[in-house]
């Protein structure tokens, strides 16, 4: 088993769903949240289309853009570094 690395505790993202935005908010896919922390998330996209490095990453029950780093891509699945975390209870 790997070493823990994340920065901040994480919650699994049960049903819910996001959507993957360029530099300049253009939608580029929608994802499945696999696991969401403060810091950020593992994303399960619905295809397998490049996606650029800084993203945006915008909840389906939220409406705010939230600037991302991708940092790695693994079996249908990325993770993604957000590069303000968000409060608690925000």
């Amino acid at each position: 088993m790997g070493i823990e690395r994340r920065e901040a505790a994480r919650w699994r993202g049960r049903l819910r769903s996001g959507k993957l935005f360029d530099a300049a908010k253009r939608f580029l896919v929608s994802c499945r949240v696999v696991d969401i922390s403060a810091t950020g998330a593992r994303l399960q996209p619905e295809t397998d289309r490049p996606l650029p490095m800084d993203l945006h990453y915008r909840a389906d029950d939220d409406d705010d853009f939230r600037a991302a780093s991708l940092v790695w891509v693994r079996q249908r699945q990325i993770g993604i570094h957000f590069a303000k975390p968000k409060a608690p209870g925000a």
